[in-house]
C-alpha cells in the first residue's frame, strides 16, 4: 500500500476550509496552509520561515498563544476567529483557526434584537403590573403636570421581606410573595393610579391627585393588609411578608430623580428604624 507523503499531506491541508500553521517549540513557523494566509490577510513571505516573536505585534497576538476567539478589524471590517491549539510532546504546537464571522454577526444581532425587545418590554414578568421603564414613563408626564398646575403628587415606595430570609430556594418565595403583593396593589388602586413592581422586592405607587394625609392614610391600610398576608413555605409552614413603605409628595422643583432619591432614602431609614413607614416631603 502506497504511503501518502508529507507533500501529499501538506497540499490536502491546503485546500483545508480551516486556517492551520505548525510552530516548533521557540515558536518558529515550519509551515501554515493557504487558508490561514487569507483569514490574517497576509502574504505567505510574511509567514515563512519566520519566529512570532519577530512578527508585527498585532500578527503576533493573534498566532502566538491566542485566546479561543479572536476579533481582527480589517480597515472597517470585521473578522471572528475561533482558535484550537493542540501541544505536542516535543514542545511543538499546531493551531487550526475556523472563521465564525457569520455565526457571530448572527449573535450579536440576536443579542441587539433582545435589548431592544426588553426595551420595549412595559410588563414585570413576575406580577404582570408595570415593570420599571413603564413606571418612569408614566411619572414624568405628572411631574410636568404638577409643574404647570401645582396638582398634587404623590409617591409610595414598597419594599416587601419574607419574615425568614434563610430558607432554601428562597427565591421561589419571594417570587410568590411579590405575585401576592402585587394582586393586592391591583385591588387597591384607582383608575389614575399607576402601580408596578420597581425592581426586585420594590413596587411603586405613582398617585396623582393625592396629598399627603391621604398618601399616608394609604400606605397604613397597605402595610395592614399586607401583615395579614402570607404564603406556604417549606413543610407547609407559613411565611409573613413584612412591608415597608417609603412616602413622598412632588415640591416645586422636583424631578424624577429628586422624588426617587427620596422615597428610597426613607425606605433605608425605615429599615434602619424597623418602623413600616416612613415618610418625608
Amino acid at each position: 500500500m502506497e504511503q501518502i507523503t508529507l507533500t501529499g499531506i501538506q497540499n490536502g491541508l491546503n485546500k483545508a476550509p480551516v486556517g492551520i500553521i505548525m510552530m516548533d517549540k521557540h515558536g518558529n513557523i515550519q509551515w501554515h496552509n493557504n487558508a490561514l494566509e487569507q483569514m490574517l490577510d497576509v502574504p505567505a513571505k510574511q509567514l515563512t520561515g519566520k519566529s512570532t516573536a519577530d512578527l508585527p505585534k498585532e500578527l503576533g497576538s493573534v498566532l502566538s498563544s491566542p485566546p479561543e476567539t479572536i476579533m481582527l478589524q480589517q480597515g472597517d471590517v470585521q473578522r471572528w476567529l475561533h482558535c484550537h491549539s493542540e501541544d505536542h510532546a516535543d514542545g511543538s504546537r499546531i493551531q487550526f483557526y475556523l472563521d465564525i464571522t457569520t455565526e457571530q454577526r448572527l449573535r450579536l444581532e440576536r443579542d441587539r434584537l433582545e435589548e431592544d425587545l426588553q426595551q420595549l418590554t412595559t410588563r414585570d414578568p413576575i406580577t404582570g403590573l408595570p415593570n420599571r421603564r413603564a413606571l418612569l414613563q408614566g411619572l414624568e408626564p405628572l411631574i410636568s403636570r404638577s409643574r404647570r398646575y401645582g396638582n398634587p403628587l404623590s409617591l409610595i415606595k414598597l419594599h416587601v421581606e419574607l419574615s425568614d430570609k434563610n430558607i432554601e430556594h428562597l427565591t421561589q418565595y419571594q417570587e410568590e410573595a411579590w405575585l401576592n403583593v402585587g394582586h393586592l396593589l391591583k385591588e387597591q388602586m384607582r383608575w389614575a393610579d399607576i402601580i408596578g413592581r420597581y425592581d426586585g422586592a420594590d413596587f411603586l405607587l405613582i398617585l396623582p391627585e393625592t396629598p399627603s394625609d391621604a398618601t399616608e392614610i394609604l400606605a397604613s391600610k397597605i402595610c395592614e393588609l399586607i401583615n395579614e398576608m402570607e404564603i406556604t413555605g417549606p413543610e407547609d409552614k407559613p411565611l409573613k411578608i413584612k412591608p415597608y413603605c417609603g412616602l413622598t409628595t412632588w415640591i416645586k422643583g422636583d424631578d424624577a430623580n429628586l422624588m426617587l432619591q427620596r422615597i428610597s432614602d426613607s425606605i433605608v431609614a425605615a429599615i434602619k428604624a424597623d418602623t413600616p413607614i416612613y415618610a418625608v416631603s
